[in-house]
């Protein structure tokens, strides 16, 4: 699976909150520590390259860290980078699970394949 390193803004007015904003995107993210600042804003991101792909819309490319305008750099507490994860090929695969649990997928699931990638990415977090 592909993946690609947004890069993720972190700023704070009074030390105490944690703001992230992207360049890529217009979202924000936020925590009460800079950790939980950054792993907001990874759920934030995946989220948002979820949505697109489910449109069909395309993703943008990640801005390199040197090419972001210095507005942006403004204030800034430190400027880190956002793994997203991103569909690769379709390779097949063969498996083995219990016919109950197949035909409850195959009652909900117009595409088995499908409901199972779906359940593996929320199980793994994007």
């Amino acid at each position: 699976m592909p993946r690609r390193l947004y890069p993720a803004i972190v700023h704070s007015d009074d030390g105490k909150t944690f703001g992230v904003s992207f360049v890529d995107f217009p979202v924000h993210a936020g925590g009460v520590s800079v950790e939980a600042a950054i792993t907001d804003a990874e759920i934030v991101i995946a989220e948002v390259v979820e949505d697109l792909l489910r449109s069909k819309a395309p993703v943008p490319p990640a801005t390199a860290i040197a090419d972001i305008p210095a507005e942006n750099r403004d204030g800034a507490e430190l400027i880190t980078l956002v793994p997203v994860h991103l569909p690769g090929k379709s390779k097949v695969i063969s498996i083995t699970l219990d016919e109950e649990l197949i035909a409850r997928i195959d009652a909900v699931a117009a595409n088995r394949s499908g409901f199972l990638a779906e359940a593996a990415r929320a199980r793994l977090g994007g």
